[in-house]
């Protein structure tokens, strides 16, 4: 619908006269008559009367304006809602994350960042590295910490920030070492350790979900289970056995996509996200 018509409409109601209602949106006479002409056939019945003092509306008339009126509140509060939407978005990054491994960084990105941008909201959402991946094709924009993508989409671009492998750790105690702590069902590492302990025909008989190596970690130290950690973090603990999730090698990667315009905000985001990355995995 032609919501400027309306517009026209409601004008001769206010100023009694189709000259006047012309004047105020630079048309010619006649060619506001044709329009309320059109109107007219189209509903089947005049909406005004003609007289000598001006035009008033009929019954249909007052129904028409009546409903034409809600139908312009209506678009003005839309417009209104969008315009609040766009700015909202504006003000908004997304930094995607394959649970747990990019929660490492979560706490340690935002301090910097929102020093200098404390009016930018940034939202943390946790999703597998494939949906993340599949998220920016669809066009999606962001950037995604995710974990060794199994194959690498065309349109997005990676920036390697360490490889590292899962290791068992076992605790001494004999008795909790039918216990393992894993990562999250969905998450791409929780996929890992499940063919791992397909392959390696693990029996475990109680599976622990953590949502961070640490915890699971600092279970296996305290002799509540075994657990799978990063390669890079036990080498600094003193359990007795450890062994490799062979071979299962992973990557950590940053991904955005190629097209994706950086406002100053973005690209100071992502500089602060390289730089934690480089202190954390020196």
């Amino acid at each position: 619908m032609n919501t400027k018509i309306l517009e026209y409409i409601i004008a001769i109601a206010q100023e009694h006269s189709v000259s006047k209602a012309a004047e105020r949106f630079y048309l010619t006479q006649p060619v506001l008559s044709r329009h309320l002409k059109k109107i007219e056939e189209k509903t089947g019945t005049a909406l005004f009367t003609r007289q000598k003092d001006g035009m008033t509306l009929t019954e249909a008339g007052r129904i028409y304006i009546n409903s034409a009126q809600n139908i312009l509140h209506l678009e003005s509060e839309m417009e209104a809602d969008l315009r609040a939407m766009l700015e909202e978005e504006k003000n908004t990054l997304r930094i995607y994350m394959d649970y747990p491994y990019g929660k490492l960084l979560s706490d340690r990105i935002l301090p910097g960042f929102q020093k200098k941008y404390p009016h930018v909201q940034v939202r943390f959402i946790y999703a597998g590295t494939e949906e993340i991946q599949s998220s920016f094709v669809s066009g999606a924009t962001g950037i995604g910490i995710l974990i060794s993508p199994g194959r690498r989409m065309s349109g997005l671009e990676y920036i390697t920030l360490r490889t590292d492998a899962l290791v068992v750790v076992r605790p001494d105690s004999p008795e909790t070492a039918d216990t393992i702590f894993l990562q999250p069902l969905g998450t791409s590492l929780r996929a890992a350790e499940d063919r791992w302990l397909e392959r390696e025909g693990a029996a475990f008989s109680m599976l622990m979900e953590v949502q961070t190596f640490r915890a699971g970690l600092r279970g296996a130290q305290s002799g509540q289970g075994c657990a799978c950690v990063l390669q890079s973090m036990a080498k600094d603990i003193n359990l007795r056995q450890l062994d490799t999730v062979s071979p299962l090698p992973f990557e950590v990667c940053v991904v955005y996509p190629k097209n994706m315009v950086f406002r100053p905000a973005a690209r100071m985001l992502l500089q602060e996200i390289l730089q934690v990355a480089e202190t954390l995995y020196q």
